[in-house]
């Protein structure tokens, strides 16, 4: 799933997501990442799936807001 592109997919979905104010397929997608082992990425992948992440940690919903903070958290460990 990694080396065929599908973060690259996910991360767009989240962006266009937070652009329509899609809130439950935000959600479902960052509780996916959670579970994905994004350590083993590309740097390529990494740094979109940061940015579109890092622009949640002020979304207005708070489930989706800590739930970006927290997985910014875990990544910078």
């Amino acid at each position: 799933f990694l080396s065929k592109g599908g973060v690259l997919i996910l991360t767009t979905w989240v962006s266009q997501g937070a652009v329509e104010e899609q809130t439950s397929v935000i959600f479902l997608i960052l509780k996916v990442f959670c579970h994905l082992p994004l350590h083993k990425a590309s740097r390529e992948n990494i740094s979109p799936i940061l940015q579109s992440v890092n622009g949640l940690r002020f979304y207005r919903t708070s489930d989706i807001s800590n739930r970006a903070k927290g997985l910014l958290s875990r990544w910078t460990k």
